[in-house]
C-alpha cells in the first residue's frame, strides 16, 4: 500500500469511530494539524505507524470504552489505553 493510500485509509477508519481530528489529536497529545498531516500523507512513516497503531486499539475498545474515551479527550485529556492494548 503506498503511503497516500495509507494515509486515506487512516482518515476513513477514523471517521469510521467517529472521531474528529481534533478529538484525535487531544487524545494523542499531538497538534490537530500533525494529526491532517498523518492523514494527508505528510507525516514521517514513525508518524503514520504510530496513529495506525492507536487506531487499532482504539478499534478494539468496547463502545462504551470509546465513547468514554472520546468524551475525555474532547475536554482535552489524553487517551488510556489501561489494560486495552
Amino acid at each position: 500500500m503506498n503511503k497516500t493510500t495509507q494515509a486515506a485509509d487512516l482518515s476513513v477508519r477514523r471517521r469510521r469511530l467517529g472521531a474528529s481530528r481534533e478529538t484525535m489529536a487531544a487524545g494523542l497529545g499531538l497538534p490537530a494539524d500533525t494529526v491532517k498531516a498523518i492523514e494527508d500523507g505528510a507525516a514521517a512513516d514513525e508518524e503514520q505507524d504510530r496513529y495506525d497503531n492507536w487506531l487499532r486499539r482504539i478499534e478494539a475498545w468496547p463502545a462504551d470504552e470509546r465513547a468514554r474515551q472520546f468524551l475525555a479527550a474532547g475536554k482535552g485529556g489524553r487517551f488510556d489505553c489501561g489494560g486495552h492494548d
